[in-house]
């Protein structure tokens, strides 16, 4: 019996093939292609190159010379030397841009005099009370408190004094301060030396609020100038309602003159 390895190995040598050589020209084919696609490599590379070197010698270009056009590769240009800087001391030009420095203010003597404000202190104020041309009307007994310009200079007096009632010069506040009367409106005073003007004090007769008003004994009013945060007593005794709120009285605002 024959073996089946002899037999495998006998259908291999009946069934051989032999092998197909290449057709003639095929090598000189292969070989031009290869050539031509490296040198289209080769040329592709160099051109990469070229444009990398033209883009690298125009940045360097522009860092050297500042902003302006590229040169292309190969054409020369002659570039001067940088000016040098302008002088810190030379004046800008009239198409410079402005400088960003605020403009100082023209400096102060050491000798210039302090200004002085020229409204009247309290100070440079003697304030009394006198009552007023006609003495009021039914039901209501107005005053006056006048302002007289006792320093050597000209100063002005401009609005309403802040007026409230005392038990006495130290004493204690009796009801609220005076309202003000707002159908008068304020002018500025001018008050030479010895120049005097008024403000008109208000105010209903007690009795007229009791039994609301509780009325009280007292000795004269605390007045505040005009922007002034010092107070000044003045004497004028009478009576005064008491209970907060009740015939408060009112103050005109200040005007120029002892008259009507």
């Amino acid at each position: 019996m024959t073996d089946p390895d002899d037999q495998f190995e006998g259908w291999l040598d009946r069934h051989r093939v032999e092998p197909i050589g290449p057709a003639p020209g095929a090598y000189e084919r292969i070989a031009r292609t290869a050539r031509r696609r490296r040198t289209v490599r080769v040329t592709a590379v160099a051109a990469a190159v070229a444009v990398a070197l033209t883009g690298a010698t125009g940045v360097a270009y522009r860092i050297a010379t500042g902003p302006g056009p590229v040169l292309p590769p190969g054409a020369s240009a002659s570039v001067s030397e940088p000016s040098s800087p302008e002088s810190p001391s030379s004046s800008p030009s009239s198409s410079s841009s402005p400088s960003s420095s605020p403009s100082l203010e023209p400096p102060v003597s050491a000798g210039s005099p302090p200004v002085q404000s020229a409204h009247c202190h309290a100070g440079e104020l003697r304030v009394t009370a006198q009552g007023a041309p006609g003495g009021g009307t039914a039901g209501g007994v107005y005053s006056w408190l006048v302002f007289r310009n006792v320093s050597a200079r000209t100063c002005t007096l401009y609005g309403y004094p802040g007026v409230s009632w005392l038990t006495g010069p130290s004493g204690q506040q009796v009801n609220d301060p005076l309202q003000r009367e707002q159908n008068v409106t304020p002018a500025r005073v001018v008050l030479a030396p010895q120049g005097a003007a008024h403000a008109v004090v208000r105010q209903g007769q007690p009795g007229a609020f009791e039994p609301q008003c509780h009325a009280v004994e007292v000795a004269g009013f605390r007045v505040y100038p005009p922007d002034e945060t010092a107070s000044v007593f003045v004497p004028w005794a009478t009576q005064a309602c008491s209970t907060k709120g009740i015939n408060v009285g009112t103050v005109s605002p200040i005007v120029a003159g002892l008259d009507e």
